[in-house]
C-alpha cells in the first residue's frame, strides 16, 4: 500500500465515574483516497494501524483501521461504543456530489450478538427523512464507484458539509458477574438496567445471584473498521468513541484488589 502520513497527536478525552470510564473519544485523523488505488493521503497518529486494498473487482479502494491495535495504544479491555465519519471540509458540496461519499461503513470480525445502528447527522435533507434501516443498506457493501446524484442511487451516504454517518453499538454481552446487593440492578458496576445500554445489568443483583453485563461491542484480536468512499479525492475524518468494559479483565481487577489492600493498610 502506498500512504502518505504525517503525525498529529492523538486527540483522547476521557471521562470517568467512580472506578468505571465513561468515554474514550479517540480522532483517528483524516484520509483521502486518490489515484493510483488503493494510494491514501492519511494526517493522523495511527498509521501503523491503517491500510488500504483494492476490493475484489478492482474498482474500489478500501481502507482498514486496525481496531485491535488502536485500542491497545489507546488502552486495555475496551468495548467500542460508536464510530462517527465525518466530512473532512474542502469538497464538492454540488448536488452532483455533496461532500465525501461514504460507500462502505462496517466492522469486520466482531461480535454479532448486540444491536448495529447506522445514524445521519447534517445537512443532507433525504438522509434526515431516512430510517435507520435506509441508512444501513446505503453503507451494508462496497458497490458504487461514483458519488454523484446522491438521490438517484441507495448506495452510499452523501455527508454534505459538516456531516456525520456513524455506526452505535449495544446489548453486547461483556460476561457474567455475580451479584453483591440487595436490590435490583446493584450489583458491581453501573448500569441501567437490561441488556439496552453501556454497562448493563440483566438480573436482580441479589446476593450469590449472577448477572449478564452488556455494553459496546468488544474490541478482540483481528476486528476492522472498514470505510470505503466513492470515487476519489474526497476527504473524510474518523472518530472511534470506546468504554471501558463493563467487567474488567483479570489484571485490572487484581490491581483494583490491590488498591483496596493499600487503602486499608493506609486506614491503619
Amino acid at each position: 500500500m502506498h500512504r502518505h502520513t504525517v503525525l498529529a497527536s492523538a486527540l483522547a478525552s476521557l471521562a470517568f465515574s467512580g472506578l468505571a470510564a465513561a468515554e474514550i473519544v479517540v480522532d483517528l485523523g483524516t484520509v483521502r483516497q486518490i489515484a493510483p488505488r488503493p494510494t491514501l493521503e492519511y494526517n493522523g497518529s495511527f498509521g501503523s494501524h491503517v491500510s488500504g486494498r483494492v476490493d475484489a473487482s478492482g474498482v474500489r479502494t478500501v481502507v482498514g483501521f486496525d481496531l485491535f491495535g488502536i485500542a491497545n495504544q489507546v488502552g486495555s479491555n475496551l468495548a467500542l461504543v460508536a464510530v462517527r465519519v465525518r466530512d473532512g471540509g474542502g469538497n464538492s458540496y454540488g448536488n452532483w456530489s455533496p461532500g465525501a461519499d461514504i460507500d462502505m461503513l462496517r466492522i469486520v470480525n466482531g461480535a454479532t450478538d448486540g444491536t448495529t445502528a447506522v445514524q445521519y447527522a447534517g445537512v443532507v435533507a433525504q438522509h434526515l427523512g431516512e430510517s435507520q434501516g435506509v441508512l444501513a443498506s446505503r453503507v451494508a457493501t462496497c458497490d458504487t464507484v461514483s458519488g454523484d446524484q446522491h438521490y438517484n442511487s441507495q448506495r452510499f451516504i452523501s455527508l454534505g458539509f459538516g456531516g456525520v454517518a456513524s455506526l452505535n453499538f449495544a446489548g453486547f454481552l461483556h460476561g457474567t458477574t455475580g451479584g453483591s446487593g440487595g436490590g435490583s440492578n446493584s450489583g458491581g458496576g453501573s448500569g441501567s438496567g437490561g441488556p439496552s445500554g453501556p454497562g448493563s445489568f440483566e438480573g436482580g443483583g441479589n446476593p450469590g445471584e449472577t448477572q449478564q453485563v452488556y455494553g459496546g461491542m468488544l474490541v478482540t484480536q483481528g476486528m476492522l473498521l472498514e470505510i470505503s468512499e466513492a470515487g476519489l479525492g474526497e476527504l473524510y475524518g474518523v472518530e472511534l468513541v470506546f468504554e471501558a468494559s463493563a467487567i474488567p479483565a483479570p489484571g485490572a481487577m487484581a490491581l483494583l484488589a490491590l488498591a483496596g489492600v493499600a487503602g486499608r493498610r493506609r486506614r491503619r
